[in-house]
């Protein structure tokens, strides 16, 4: 018979941490409503994070690993092109949108639409984890140019950059219209666009 896995505090903080970041953004999170939701003491969460804003940011790194890993499990499907998998990618992405209930979009977008025009830290995080990001769209544009899946004669950081920037675009579109449509255009205008 095996025994219940504990779950530590600090893995509690951060799951809650990233529902309520989603929910209500940063400066509608509160330290209380973290420690309400996660049922952990509050000198826990001092002892982990020290801040709010060391919290949030470590909520990020957290975030952004699995859009790193979301982008790693596409780009091993051999069973597709590069153009297809960036917009499977997309789609996926938009289908969790869809089923929160249209509420959990991209975190990314959310926390530097409201924090990098206030807090350096934030922006220099973001700033950094966006160009992760666009490295690794990059790296699989890269290898469908290879395969000659990926025609044109633009910048491969070119097209990452745009590939991105409509990423992040439909997700904000989204969350005020609500139109599952949009998001479908969406995914189509990424394959076409990459597929030149």
């Amino acid at each position: 018979m095996s025994t219940p896995t504990t779950v530590p505090h600090r893995e509690k903080l951060l799951r809650e941490g990233l529902r309520q970041l989603y929910a209500h953004g940063f400066h509608g999170t509160t330290i209380d409503r973290i420690l309400e939701g996660s049922g952990v003491p509050k000198g826990s969460f001092y002892h982990h994070f020290g801040s709010k804003e060391t919290f949030a940011r470590q909520v990020l790194t957290r975030y952004m690993q699995f859009q790193f890993d979301q982008l790693t499990e596409w780009s091993g499907r051999a069973d597709l092109p590069v153009p297809a998998l960036l917009a499977g990618y997309f789609r996926a992405m938009a289908d969790r949108f869809v089923a929160s209930g249209h509420r959990r979009a991209c975190l990314t977008g959310k926390l530097a639409t409201e924090m990098a025009a206030e807090h350096d830290a934030f922006r220099e995080q973001l700033a950094g984890d966006l160009a992760g990001w666009r490295e690794r769209i990059a790296e699989l544009l890269r290898l469908g140019r290879e395969r000659g899946e990926v025609r044109g004669e633009a910048p491969v950081e070119l097209l990452a950059d745009a590939v991105l920037a409509l990423i992040q675009g439909a997700f904000v579109v989204a969350l005020a219209a609500r139109d599952e449509s949009a998001l479908a255009s969406v995914g189509t205008a990424i394959e076409l666009l990459v597929a030149g």
